[in-house]
């Protein structure tokens, strides 16, 4: 099993990063993950046509790019989950 430990720390001259980990073994193996801000940069609108000719790694990363773009708004505006268990039936009556 693994355990997970949340740090935060800035990057140090050089370009280096330096944690401490007072209640880990010297030689111990670890994962690290390294999360960054993104700068909010407008997206460029793409014709979807020029989309589809492009090679299916772009469309992934720009698709990714757009995806989390729109998380922040998804995890504060919680009003979108009331409809994912919304009966069409319901609606209609």
């Amino acid at each position: 099993m693994k355990e997970t430990c949340y740090f935060t720390t800035t990057i140090q001259a050089g370009n280096r990063l330096e944690i401490d980990l007072p209640n880990f073994s010297i030689g111990q193996t670890v994962e690290v993950i390294i999360i960054t801000e993104t700068p909010n940069v407008d997206p460029q609108p793409i014709d979807r046509s020029a989309f589809l000719k492009l090679p299916i790694a772009d469309r992934h990363r720009i698709l990714e790019q757009q995806a989390e773009a729109a998380l922040p708004h998804y995890q504060q505006d919680t009003e979108w989950q009331e409809w994912l268990n919304v009966d069409i039936a319901e609606i209609h009556a």
